[in-house]
């Protein structure tokens, strides 16, 4: 609750009370969470987000897959997901709420649970033949 509070402060802030009570509201309908994090570790040579090359945007993306694959598990298991980042996982104080280390940022907040409805697939649209090459 700390956390739906935090955000729905962030957001009155910027559009009014009425959005953040509205936030507030939404957020704590949320069945499931999970704060995905990655740890850095500070060692020379590993360079910055920046480089195409380094260790650090390298153990970024393998997060980025780890969500992926999770999210398309869950929804293998009938459960609907959405990832999603916003100023309030890069707020100073929502790093105290859940706990995050020193050397850890915020990669996404998941949220999760039994959809209302699922979505029909949309027909494809081309083979594949027509797309590759």
């Amino acid at each position: 609750q700390n956390v739906c509070r935090l955000n729905s402060s962030i957001v009155a802030e910027k559009k009014g009370e009425q959005a953040g009570e509205k936030k507030l509201k939404r957020w704590l309908q949320m069945p499931g969470w999970v704060v995905v994090t990655c740890r850095t570790v500070d060692k020379e040579g590993d360079g910055t987000m920046d480089d195409a090359m380094s260790l650090k945007r390298e153990d970024y993306a393998a997060c980025c897959c780890a969500v992926q694959n999770l999210c398309l598990s869950l929804h293998n298991a009938g459960m609907g997901t959405k990832w999603t980042t916003g100023p309030v996982n890069f707020d100073h104080r929502f790093r105290e709420i859940i706990g995050l280390n020193e050397d850890e940022y915020v990669v996404g907040t998941i949220w999760f649970g039994t959809p209302e409805k699922i979505p029909e697939t949309p027909a494809k649209k081309r083979s594949m033949d027509n797309v590759l090459i």
